[in-house]
């Protein structure tokens, strides 16, 4: 008799991407394997290099270029920016519950319940997503790519968008960037 339940947390691959972007290059601790890879991604990618200080951190456009560009090599790829299906085999692993971010107050309460935890883990929310919009920042950051850039995001994680019943179509309803991407930063890079 097996006492245990697998579960698996999952989030929209696009959004996961952006937090992922956000958490280990925007907001990246000085002198970390992240920071470090930030500047490096800002040399390779970066139009005019002989101002990399401003600002020190790849724009989206850079990061995703970055990834398509680690793909296309057959590097490996942070486990922060891989898709799911590559690094837990969800096909491999019957996973008893697959709890989605985006619902994961109620999926928590359903996974304590079924593991019969309810009276052992009392769940607290230290951060419960106040603050900026996330559809907002989701427009603000995939906007800056290219049709180019946003079909190889979709191609390197349609797995994980078909396999968890997300969609990417209102990623490709945004104003895309038509030719060079664009960033905030753009005026100061040049």
């Amino acid at each position: 008799m097996n006492d245990s339940t697998t579960f698996l947390i999952v989030r929209h691959p696009f959004e996961r991407l952006l937090s992922a972007y956000k958490d280990k290059l925007l907001y990246a601790v000085p002198h970390s394997l992240h920071d470090k890879l930030g500047y490096k991604i800002v040399k390779r990618y970066r139009k005019k290099k002989k101002n990399v200080t401003y600002p020190k951190w790849p724009t989206f456009s850079e990061f995703i270029s970055f990834i398509l560009d680690e793909e296309k090599q057959k590097h490996v790829l942070d486990m922060h920016w891989t898709p799911i299906t590559k690094f837990c085999t969800p096909c491999q692993v019957k996973f008893d519950i697959v709890a989605k971010f985006e619902t994961l107050d109620e999926d928590q309460r359903y996974l304590i319940k079924k593991a019969n935890l309810d009276n052992v883990i009392k769940p607290e929310w230290k951060n419960s997503g106040k603050g900026r919009n996330t559809q907002e920042l989701v427009s603000k950051f995939y906007s800056e790519l290219t049709r180019e850039q946003l079909d190889g995001i979709y191609h390197l994680f349609r797995f994980d968008v078909e396999l968890f019943g997300y969609s990417s179509e209102e990623y490709f309803n945004l104003d895309l960037v038509t030719n060079e991407p664009s960033s905030e930063y753009k005026d100061n890079v040049d």
